[in-house]
């Protein structure tokens, strides 16, 4: 009997369906990974084209995000519209400082940094989540976050080409992000991208009375901004609402107040869902907010399933 050989892993032995790139951002000024998963019945339907979703935070998302994908496009219970997901990610160095670099992407210009973050540096050195060159980098991006050229990335360069490869609808696609990631998703929804209008934020790392989200909000209400045929769905996790603690200043205190300010101040046109998921904290409700996005937003045909009686 031999013993254990280490082998290079293959990407179908995690993620079937998917095909995995590495593109250069002329808008970004950054590399990217990308992992793009078609649903199952992609090559039977050839005839049929898709919605995508985006998904960044990519290095996570696609081992988490695609396999759930793949069972719920077959669900007989709960049935979603077969997509193609597009998550978007880091390579080379940037995969091993995910946690600093993610922080130039995933907020809004000009968005506050959170009360004793610079002292938490050091925290994340001790953990050793990051190294201090990580770390150092982390704050200089919090403290100049540039999500508007990663939503031009996306819509600008990205969907050009995975539309040139793959069978596509030509508008109404989806983006969901979790934590910052969520942040980023309410940022693009409020940024009104023609290409995406099925949007969710999981956990969004609102920033409770200074985020640049409720400015731009604001904005749009004042301007009298037309969002018809868009959709936000925003979750919060049970716990990040009703647990003393960092999250519930951090995320549970920002949600409530976009929430408030939504329901009694709504824009034009905008289609406002949102949901609490129970029992889950900031840690573990990353899929199940993702489920739920896709239940709410990508709705399938009771019966479609292969698997419906």
């Amino acid at each position: 009997m031999s013993g254990l050989v280490e082998q290079q892993f293959p990407e179908w032995a995690l993620l079937p369906n998917t095909r995995y790139f590495e593109v250069d951002s002329a808008r970004a000024g950054a590399r990217y990974a990308v992992w793009v998963t078609v649903p199952p019945q992609y090559e039977l339907n050839g005839e049929e084209h898709y919605t995508l979703v985006f998904a960044p935070d990519g290095n996570g998302m696609a081992p988490g995000a695609a396999p759930r994908m793949q069972m719920l496009s077959t669900d007989p219970i709960a049935p979603i519209e077969p997509f193609i997901l597009v998550c978007i990610g880091y390579c080379g160095k940037d995969a091993g400082r995910t946690l600093a670099v993610r922080a130039r992407d995933l907020l809004p210009p000009g968005e506050a940094l959170p009360e004793g973050v610079e002292q938490s540096m050091s925290k994340i050195v001790a953990m050793g989540l990051l190294d201090q060159e990580g770390a150092d980098l982390y704050l200089r991006h919090l403290r100049a976050p540039a999500a508007d050229k990663f939503l031009a990335f996306i819509t600008d360069e990205l969907f050009p080409m995975i539309a040139a490869q793959w069978r596509v609808k030509p508008g109404d696609h989806g983006l969901f992000g979790y934590s910052y990631g969520g942040l980023f998703a309410a940022y693009a929804a409020l940024r009104r991208p023609t290409l995406v209008t099925r949007i969710g934020a999981g956990s969004p790392g609102i920033l409770a009375g200074s985020s640049r989200i409720f400015d731009l909000y604001r904005k749009d209400r004042e301007d009298d901004v037309d969002h018809g045929g868009r959709r936000l769905h925003l979750t919060v996790c049970e716990t990040e609402l009703t647990v003393p603690g960092y999250y519930q200043a951090a995320i549970g205190a920002g949600v409530s107040e976009f929430l408030m300010l939504a329901g009694t101040q709504p824009l034009k046109g905008l289609t406002l869902t949102s949901r609490i998921i129970p029992l889950e904290s900031h840690a573990t409700g990353g899929l199940a907010s993702w489920a739920d996005y896709l239940r709410t937003c990508l709705p399938g045909q009771p019966g479609r399933s292969p698997l419906a009686a």
